[in-house]
């Protein structure tokens, strides 16, 4: 005896990545062109990651850097940010390298600058282009998916009621909160870092905090290793299973 209408097909790998990309293009773009106005319009005291971004040498680095450079640091650059051509951001990047017989350690420090380069304490719109991402996701989740799966005929359902138009927003929180289960341990170390030392690399440095890095990241690959192999078989990954979603063929 039948029990019920069969499971809906399951959406790929290639599937997903690609709605993935086309995603991840619709947030940040506008943000990108937005940090590129917004360089210009304010001289450089706004600022936003760019698409491509080019280093270069610089030969002396400024007196009264705040917090002061890694000692002994033996490079410097200036960097810029862009998009299509526009300034997005612009900074120097100032550290140390450090290089023995099995290893190279790297430790820098950046400075905002603004378009004239000078030091300041500007502003970044990346958290808001971050927040923007994660509204982005959820907002259109509880409706059955993004653009991204519109244009790759895939789209999210409650795994309890496969045919209804909406998803539950308590459902699709959990399938995001449950997406980065397995970087717990390099989220609770970036965390540590952040609140611990801040941005004062040359403290870092001294902690040797990065020597538990490996074993921070060693969860997060195995944990993408996973969800790849659930993906490629065309099976609802771990997240999804929490959640009591999936990402079918439309």
């Amino acid at each position: 005896m039948s029990s019920g209408p069969p499971s809906p097909p399951r959406a790929g790998f290639w599937r997903r990545i690609l709605a993935w990309m086309i995603d991840s293009l619709a947030v940040t773009l506008p943000f990108q062109v937005a940090g590129a106005i917004l360089f210009a319009a304010t001289s450089g005291f706004i600022q936003s990651g760019g698409v491509s971004t080019t280093c270069w040498k610089i030969e002396k680095v400024p007196d009264g850097l705040a917090p002061p450079p890694p000692v002994n640091s033996n490079f410097g650059k200036r960097c810029t940010g862009s998009i299509l051509g526009h300034v997005t951001e612009n900074y120097f990047k100032i550290g140390r390298v450090t290089q023995t017989d099995t290893t190279t350690i790297t430790v820098f420090q950046t400075y905002m600058l603004n378009r004239d380069n000078e030091p300041i304490n500007g502003w970044s719109i990346d958290w808001i282009a971050a927040a923007a991402f994660v509204g982005y996701f959820v907002f259109l989740g509880t409706r059955g998916g993004t653009l991204g799966d519109g244009l790759m005929s895939t789209r999210i359902v409650d795994t309890a009621v496969p045919e209804a138009d909406r998803v539950p927003l308590r459902k699709v929180v959990v399938r995001y909160l449950a997406m980065p289960i397995g970087f717990v341990p390099m989220i609770a170390f970036f965390l540590v870092w952040l609140f611990g030392y801040g941005a004062d690399a040359g403290a870092i440095d001294a902690s040797g905090i990065f020597r538990w890095f490996p074993l921070a990241a060693i969860p997060a690959f195995g944990w993408m290793i996973w969800i790849v192999v659930q993906m490629a078989r065309k099976h609802d990954p771990i997240y999804d299973q929490i959640a009591g979603t999936a990402v079918i063929k439309n």
